[in-house]
């Protein structure tokens, strides 16, 4: 692939390489990560260092989420209630902070009584989740606005909201905690470096991002500004000062779980990921995924040539198809029991037992996932399609 200046900007993530702009990108629309369709055009591009795939912070992209914050909406199509996670053989649902909680306490020894801090804590769902599990701990959360403050505040341990930089909070803490938030934070090394005096001697951090392996949608997601690997995670935590106790692709599906301490002086650069040299082989990664949503898209479209269908899910990749297919799609169709019975993108929200005989549902999730959802749900009057394999 030829460049130039205009195509390329400085990595994010280990700060020595360029990113490589993938040119395909700009024609997929996108989606906020509240879920909220936006327009084409974006830049996505990869270090040809590193490896590390994220969008430039460009004038275009700073605007950008400018517009998003301003209207964001934390888990409005459930009323502000929090994304529930499904147990891949039962589908049995579990609210995301919750499951995070139980499986983080199952790696790591939460002292009876401490301090935590939730950055980007949102209407607080983190928060009630860890007091859930340690009810003596002092509780802590930031935000960029004070529009959750009521709810917040209302639970029990938690200190008055904090809307002011990590570093203007007094004290340190026991337990930090990112969750759906460093993809977002425009220099993410100085931004995790920040927060290293904020940690109490033994304190950990724990991090949940998107994982863009396991979910190739999470690339349209129009605020998110890096999109890691397990490896880019590591070399990000490890640039930044912080040892890297676990990293995990299995605590939640299609998700990266981190927990890291402060690094210890006599750390080196031997220990970090090898992961220099990736850049051409994530590139061409990359336009493979690319290359995969549009077939993926195109098979929701013959589905929907004479008849509308439904979409399964009212989430990112839902979101994006229905953008894409605009009037093949009559409905959406959720199990999430906080959503059922809304309406999304102006169309209704209805359970799997609501749909009529004759019905074809596409499931817009990655392959394996979808397959199992397929053969959960599938019956002889109601067809639910995967996408390409």
């Amino acid at each position: 692939m030829q460049t130039s200046a205009t195509n390329t900007f400085p990595c994010s993530i280990c700060g020595l390489g360029m990113a490589v702009e993938i040119p395909a990108f700009r024609a997929f629309h996108r989606v906020t990560s509240d879920c909220r369709p936006w327009p084409s055009g974006g830049r996505l591009g990869v270090c040809n260092d590193c490896g590390g795939v994220q969008k430039p912070a460009d004038a275009v992209f700073l605007r950008e989420i400018d517009d998003i914050y301003s209207t964001y909406a934390i888990y409005h199509q459930g009323k502000g209630a929090e994304q529930a996670v499904f147990e891949q053989g039962s589908g049995l649902p579990v609210s995301r902070s919750s499951r995070l909680m139980e499986t983080f306490r199952s790696h790591w020894d939460i002292s009876k009584m401490g301090r935590m801090l939730d950055v980007g804590c949102g209407n607080g769902a983190m928060l009630r989740a860890f007091g859930h599990v340690a009810p003596a701990w002092t509780l802590a959360g930031t935000e960029l606005n004070d529009k959750y403050r009521r709810e917040v505040e209302a639970i029990p341990q938690t200190e008055p909201l904090h809307v002011c930089p990590v570093d203007r909070i007094l004290g340190t803490f026991n337990v930090i905690t990112m969750v759906h938030v460093l993809e977002h934070i425009i220099h993410p090394v100085e931004f995790l470096a920040s927060l290293l005096p904020k940690l109490s001697h033994g304190g950990v951090v724990l991090i949940e991002v998107p994982h863009y392996l396991e979910n190739p949608f999470e690339l349209l997601i129009a605020d998110h500004r890096s999109h890691f690997t397990a490896a880019t995670l590591s070399l990000a935590l490890q640039k930044a000062g912080y040892e890297v106790v676990i990293v995990a692709t299995d605590w939640i599906a299609k998700e990266l779980s981190v927990i890291a301490r402060v690094a210890p002086d006599d750390r080196n650069a031997a220990s970090e990921p090898t992961v220099a040299a990736a850049g051409k082989s994530v590139q061409r990664e990359i336009e493979g995924t690319l290359d995969w949503l549009n077939l993926a898209v195109e098979a929701a479209r013959d589905l929907s040539r004479g008849t509308r269908i439904g979409l399964f899910g009212t989430s990112i990749a839902g979101t994006w198809l229905c953008s894409e297919i605009a009037d093949g799609v009559g409905f959406f169709v959720d199990e999430d029991s906080n959503r059922i019975g809304a309406t999304h993108m102006n169309r209704p929200v209805l359970s799997p037992q609501q749909l009529p005989p004759n019905t074809t549902v596409f499931v817009g999730l990655p392959p394996a996932i979808a397959a199992g959802v397929c053969q959960r749900l599938g019956t002889q009057d109601v067809k639910y399609c995967p996408p390409p394999a």
